[in-house]
């Protein structure tokens, strides 16, 4: 058998109403790869946040994934992580890193997707929006459709003021594709892309 490749891990956060899961679905589109869609509710997975009473089945269903990939029967090159509104994003990251660091599967980038209409979003703690800024790779402004210039210059100005980091400006989760790539470890004709979702 042939010596995996590393599984590359998309960690993608937003409150809710961001438009996460059509980001994560105009990507995959994107890349005409196969998407397997797991909600919370199904699979065993519990209602809880991934950040902590959540936490052990997102560790249970990566090391599922793995075995899986290592007998064949599964043959998915790329895996996106969506998390819920709550999820603080550094448990997760650690959980990548450190608890699977000898394992084939590595966190490739941290997107976070804002809701330009709505945002900072109300009723949620303020260290939350910071951190899923902070902790970001990437930041996906999103239904700029649905928002005054005014706002979205807000989001701008609000997410510079935490951190640097590339900034897309989206239309239902819809970014141009010649500005914005997520490299992939096959050829896209090939590869299988399995997405993990917790319901926001």
């Amino acid at each position: 058998m042939a010596k995996l490749t590393s599984l590359p891990v998309i960690l993608v956060l937003g409150f809710t109403g961001s438009g996460k899961t059509s980001f994560i679905q105009h990507l995959s589109s994107q890349a005409q790869i196969a998407v397997e869609h797991i909600q919370s509710g199904s699979q065993k997975l519990g209602s809880g946040c991934i950040c902590c009473s959540g936490l052990k089945d997102l560790k249970q269903l990566i090391k599922n994934l793995l075995i899986a990939r290592e007998t064949g029967e599964s043959t998915c090159e790329q895996l996106f992580i969506e998390a819920n509104h709550k999820t603080d994003p550094i448990p997760v990251i650690r959980t990548i890193r450190q608890q699977f660091f000898s394992e084939n599967i590595f966190l490739k980038e941290v997107i976070t997707v804002i809701n330009a209409v709505n945002y900072p979003p109300t009723n949620t703690q303020n260290y939350l929006v910071t951190n899923q800024i902070f902790f970001a790779d990437k930041i996906i402004v999103n239904h700029c459709d649905r928002a005054t210039d005014e706002q979205i210059n807000k989001c701008h100005k609000h997410i510079r003021g935490v951190k640097w980091q590339p900034i897309f400006n989206a239309i239902q989760g819809i970014i141009d594709p010649n500005e914005f790539r997520v490299p992939l470890t096959v050829e896209a004709s090939t590869g299988v892309s399995t997405v993990i979702s917790f319901s926001s």
